[in-house]
């Protein structure tokens, strides 16, 4: 599959990360500082460079935004959902899980085209 064909999912997988790191580190200014809290900001640091990743064309990247999204949720979700900011929790679980699909479905359709 040419490039061109994909990289409009890819543009908007690299917005929501932005968006995600974004919210992971306006979080610092709703919760109370803790060490969860400070995690909590370095994984949005490394959602925008997630990002910045997807912006690009290595596969690496795709990789990188199906696993950190993973991790964030696991890691992070029950503490996101019982916070003070569900509503907040809810927008970074949807916006990583939108992620992990656009991340998926790129990867599943150059892996496909490379075997045609």
């Amino acid at each position: 599959m040419p490039v061109h064909e994909t990289r409009k999912l890819r543009n908007f997988a690299a917005t929501l990360s932005l968006i995600s790191g974004g919210a992971h580190v306006g979080q610092l200014w709703y919760t109370e500082l803790d060490a969860l809290a400070m995690a909590t900001a370095l994984l949005g640091i490394f959602y925008f460079l997630l990002g910045l990743g997807l912006a690009g064309q290595s596969r690496f990247s795709l990789w990188m935004a199906i696993v950190i999204p993973v991790l964030s949720v696991f890691a992070l979700g029950e503490y996101l959902l019982l916070g003070p900011q569900i509503m907040v929790a809810v927008l970074l679980i949807t916006l990583d899980t939108l992620i992990i699909a656009i991340a998926a479905y790129i990867l599943f359709k150059t892996r496909h085209a490379e075997m045609d």
